[in-house]
């Protein structure tokens, strides 16, 4: 009976730290799926934006467009634990993405703004416009191979 009242506080307290440390670990995987589910949404949340910006010119859809971006680069700054197989692949890839984003929606505002212009440089701008979108959605198809979601 002496010995039960020596590891009686024992016997309690380990439960308890083991409860603790697996809601503790459970919580940071569950912090790693949100942060990268709300990085693919901002993604398809750009990428209709440029799209439909791309198509036609207007101050809404260059907005969204901008708004896109601005929400696209806030996501992609995750910091994900090492719970999350390939995470420091993950998190380059989202901030490469991210990157190209925000430079190809300058370079569509060059070439929109070229057209009204009627600058003769248009070829360039567009060619630089094709290839960033081109970047991009390799390094999204990069960062969905790294998570696993193809």
């Amino acid at each position: 009976m002496e010995n039960f009242k020596k590891y009686k506080v024992l016997l309690v307290l380990t439960p308890v730290v083991i409860v603790g440390v697996f809601l503790f670990f459970s919580r940071m995987y569950h912090n790693d799926i949100k942060a990268l589910k709300g990085f693919l949404a901002s993604y398809v949340t750009f990428d209709k934006a440029i799209s439909d910006f791309s198509i036609s010119k207007t101050d809404d859809l260059e907005s969204n467009a901008g708004n896109a971006v601005i929400d696209l680069s806030a996501k992609a700054s995750l910091r994900l634990s090492s719970l999350i197989k390939n995470d420091a692949g993950l998190m380059d890839q989202a901030l490469e993405a991210a990157n190209l984003a925000r430079r190809e929606l300058e370079s569509l505002r060059i070439y929109k703004n070229g057209i009204q212009s009627q600058n003769a440089e248009l070829d360039g701008f567009a060619e630089e416009y094709r290839v960033l979108t081109g970047k991009r959605k390799a390094a999204f198809a990069r960062f969905k191979g790294f998570s696993g979601t193809h």
